[in-house]
C-alpha cells in the first residue's frame, strides 16, 4: 500500500475514534468523519473508507454490531487492475478475479479467508476491512468491565522503547479493566493439543494439524481438503479459549481482542464462536485510538505487570512457535515419542505442505501453518517488520517465569476449575 493510502487509513481510524469518544450515536460519527475526510478525496470514496471505518460496506444507518463479510473493494478508489497491482496475485485461494467489467477485482467471499494479504498487496488502498474502533469505545463507555486480551505478538509493536508493561498501562488508561495475555490462552490449549497428539498417534494417525493459532490456514485445510479435515485438532484458538475463561470468572465480562490479523475479525463473528470476543482490533486501530486519546504509552511512569504465560506460549506469534510449544509439552508427557515438525511460512507454502498430505510425501506427523510470511508478526494489521516484531517476542518470552506451557500453573487452575462449563474443541465442520 503507497504510503499516503496508509496515512488516509490512519487519519480516518484516528478521526473515527477522536469522535467516538464524544458522540454515542454512529451515525453523528459518520457526518463528522466525513466532513473531514471529504477534503482529500472524492465524496464517494470518502463515503465508503468512513463507513468501513464504522463497520459497514453498505449506505444507510451503521450497524452498532459489526458483521459478514470483512473484506471488500472500493470502487471509486481502485482503478482498475493493471501491471503495478498485486492483489489478484496476493490471493492464493483465487478468492479475488479480474471479472468486474471495469477491470476491478471482484471477491468472491466463499472462497476468502479473510487473511487480508490483499488489503497489503494493493497499491491504492482501494481493498479494506472493516474496523470496530467505534465499537470498542463505545463498550468501554457503556460496560465498566470490558477486558483487552493481548495477542503475543503485541511485543515491540509501539516503538523500541515501549515495554509490554506499559502497553498494559495504555490500556488501563483507555478504561480497559484489566488487560490479559492472550499466550495464557495458548499454554492452555498447548496442552490439550499435545494430549490430542498422543491419543491421535496412539490409534494409529499419521498427522495431526494444528488447529489453534492461524484462522486462514484452518479454513484452508478444513473448508478446501476434505480428506485433510479430519487431521486438524479439536482445539478453539487461545483466543477464543481466554475469553471465555475470562467470561467463565466474571458473568458482566466484555472482551476485546487486540492483535495483528483481520482473519481474527471473521473467526470471532462465527456463530458457533461469538460468545466469546465481543469486538476485535489490530494494532493498526490500537495506535489510532492511542492517538485520539493523546496517550504515549512510551511515556507513561506507571507500568502494570504482566504475568499470565510462559515462555512457550508467547513463542506463538512467529513461525514455528506454535510446533515447538506443543513438541515440549509432549516431550514432558511423553519422552520417547518421536515427533516430527514441518510448518509452513505464509499461504503458498501452507497449501504446499497440504498438497504433500493429500499426495502421502510429507514426513512428519505435526504441522503448523501460519497465512502471514514471519506468522502473526507479520499480520496485515502490524505496525512494525516480521523480523523486528518475531525479536521482541522473543525477548519479552525470555522474561517468563514459566518455561513449558504445561507448566503454568494459573493455566492449568483455570482448566481445571472450569472444565464443565468452558467448550475448548471447535466445532465439526
Amino acid at each position: 500500500m503507497k504510503e499516503e493510502k496508509l496515512k488516509l487509513r490512519r487519519k480516518i481510524y484516528r478521526l473515527v475514534a477522536e469522535h467516538s469518544r464524544t458522540l454515542d450515536n454512529l451515525d453523528d460519527v459518520y457526518e463528522a468523519v466525513l466532513d473531514s475526510v471529504s477534503e482529500d478525496i472524492s465524496r464517494e470514496e470518502a463515503e465508503f473508507r468512513v463507513r468501513a471505518a464504522l463497520g459497514s460496506f453498505e449506505k444507510g444507518k451503521i450497524p452498532e454490531e459489526v458483521d459478514f463479510p470483512f473484506i471488500s473493494v472500493i470502487e471509486k478508489a481502485c482503478k482498475g487492475y493493471g501491471d503495478d497491482c498485486t492483489c489478484v496475485d496476493a490471493c492464493e485461494t483465487e478468492a479475488l478475479s479480474k471479472s468486474d467489467e471495469d477491470g476491478r477485482p471482484v471477491i468472491e467471499i466463499d472462497k476468502c479467508l479473510s487473511c487480508g494479504l490483499c488489503i497489503v498487496a494493493c497499491p491504492e488502498g482501494a481493498i479494506t476491512d472493516k474496523a470496530e474502533i467505534a465499537q470498542t469505545i463505545n463498550l468501554i463507555k457503556k460496560h465498566k468491565r470490558v477486558y483487552a486480551i493481548l495477542a503475543p505478538a503485541f511485543s515491540g509493536q509501539f516503538g523500541p522503547d515501549v515495554s509490554e508493561e506499559q502497553i498494559k498501562s495504555a490500556l488501563l488508561m483507555l478504561g480497559f479493566y484489566d488487560v490479559v495475555e492472550v499466550a495464557l490462552g495458548a499454554d492452555m490449549i498447548t496442552v490439550k493439543e499435545a494430549n490430542e497428539f498422543l491419543k491421535r498417534m496412539q490409534r494409529g494417525d499419521e498427522f495431526m494439524i494444528t488447529s489453534c493459532c492461524c484462522p486462514p490456514f484452518v479454513r484452508l485445510a478444513k473448508g478446501f481438503r476434505p480428506k485433510i479435515a479430519g487431521m486438524v485438532s479439536d482445539s478453539v484458538s487461545p483466543m477464543i479459549a481466554v475469553a471465555r475463561f475470562i467470561k467463565a470468572e466474571d458473568d458482566n465480562a466484555k472482551v476485546v481482542f487486540i492483535g495483528p490479523c483481520i482473519a481474527k475479525k471473521t473467526e470471532a463473528k462465527l456463530p458457533e464462536l461469538k460468545d466469546a470476543v465481543d469486538c476485535v482490533l489490530t494494532f493498526e486501530e490500537l495506535e489510532a485510538i492511542f492517538e485520539a486519546y493523546k496517550l504515549e504509552p512510551g511515556k507513561i511512569d506507571v507500568e502494570m505487570p504482566l504475568n499470565d504465560a510462559s515462555h512457550d506460549g508467547r513463542i506463538y506469534a512467529h513461525t514455528g512457535g506454535v510446533s515447538k510449544a506443543i513438541a515440549a509439552s509432549i516431550k514432558s508427557l511423553n519422552p520417547g515419542l518421536d515427533v516430527k515438525i514441518r510448518h509452513g511460512n505464509g499461504i503458498k507454502e501452507c497449501r504446499q505442505i497440504l498438497d504433500a498430505i493429500e499426495d502421502g510425501r510429507l514426513e512428519a506427523n505435526f504441522v503448523e501453518g501460519m497465512a502471514c510470511i514471519g506468522g502473526c508478526v507479520g499480520g496485515p494489521g502490524k505496525l512494525v517488520n516480521h523480523e523486528v516484531g518475531a525479536a521482541a517476542v522473543d525477548e519479552f518470552a525470555k522474561k517468563s517465569k514459566v518455561k513449558e506451557a504445561i507448566s503454568n500453573e494459573a493455566a492449568n487452575i483455570l482448566v481445571e476449575k472450569y472444565k464443565e462449563k468452558v467448550e475448548l474443541d471447535s466445532p465439526k465442520m
